[in-house]
């Protein structure tokens, strides 16, 4: 499947929002309100949304990378997700591999970001793409889960 990156829009969040049903991540912190859209409209007015656009224009992922968001140093991953109808078809290798070309570009020498302990499916996937464990953040973003801080050099 050939895909484009591109900038996400605040006028691309609506359908930016079903990438994210249907997972762990929208089940556990973005059920019952609207804290999805408004995040996702908060990355795209900053310049921190960037889509998986298929080649008839459908969006079969998305991510939010603050490009100096660890430290001020590294590009730090905040989301991503694929769309159910994509899952398994390379999409996420795909986005990681975007996401590492653009912290290179930016003369980056690592990607940083977060996993809850829960989402054990993401922890695999990761450390199959080099990522390690830097430390763990009990109760960082949501009480009683534990963030997992993974690193990669890039």
């Amino acid at each position: 499947m050939k895909l484009e990156l591109r900038k996400g829009t605040e006028q691309d969040v609506e359908a930016c929002l079903p990438v994210f049903l249907d997972s762990a991540i929208y089940e556990r912190y973005f059920r019952g309100d609207d804290r999805l859209e408004r995040s996702l409209r908060g990355a795209a007015g900053r310049g921190e949304l960037y889509l998986a656009v298929t080649e008839q224009g459908e969006i079969a992922g998305a991510m939010r990378v603050v490009l100096r968001g660890f430290c001020g140093l590294y590009p730090y991953l905040s989301l991503l997700g694929v769309k159910a109808s994509f899952r398994g078809q390379q999409v996420g290798s795909w986005l990681m591999e975007q996401l590492e070309e653009m912290a290179r570009a930016s003369g980056a020498s690592r990607v940083t970001m977060m996993v809850s302990d829960f989402n054990t499916g993401a922890q695999k996937f990761y450390a199959g793409r080099g990522y390690w464990t830097l430390g763990s953040l009990p109760d960082a973003a949501k009480k009683g889960i534990t963030e997992l801080v993974l690193v990669k050099e890039v």
